[in-house]
């Protein structure tokens, strides 16, 4: 059972969802290896697409944190603690901090499509023209 008092009920995923199943396992504050995590086979093959809508603005932003444990090569996930608070507002605090993550992200992310789109024309343009030359069809009259 849930003990997420402080959250809006916006954020709170549909019954039987992965997002569910993950916040579920997380809601206790401890780290979960995510190699353990994987293992449920609630959560699918990935739990990447449960991750994804709990962080996102699907389900307002959860804070779920990547913790580096001492000798682990992989992260461990773990529910901020301000969730976990009963108060709704630390429990805003930490989801005001995760939305300027993401929009942080998606802003860069952003740039460095536009800073790539003129190469990529190029590219899909010469890939083009390859494979029409492949097809004979740069030498047929016909073809505009």
């Amino acid at each position: 059972m849930l003990t997420l008092s402080a959250a809006p009920t916006k954020s709170m995923p549909k019954s039987g969802s992965k997002a569910l199943v993950l916040l579920s396992m997380l809601a206790n504050g401890e780290v979960h290896r995510r190699n353990d995590l994987i293992l449920y086979p609630s959560l699918g093959e990935s739990m990447r697409s449960a991750l994804q809508d709990l962080r996102g603005d699907r389900f307002s932003n959860w804070l779920i944190n990547s913790v580096r444990t001492e000798g682990e090569k992989t992260t461990g996930l773990q529910l901020d603690s301000r969730h976990l608070s009963g108060c709704w507002v630390q429990d805003e605090a930490a989801r005001t901090e995760r939305r300027a993550q993401l929009k942080t992200v998606s802003y860069e992310q952003a740039v460095q499509g536009r800073c790539r789109e003129l190469k990529a024309l190029h590219q899909k343009n010469d890939a083009q023209q390859e494979y029409f030359m492949s097809l004979g069809a740069a030498n047929d009259p016909s073809y505009k």
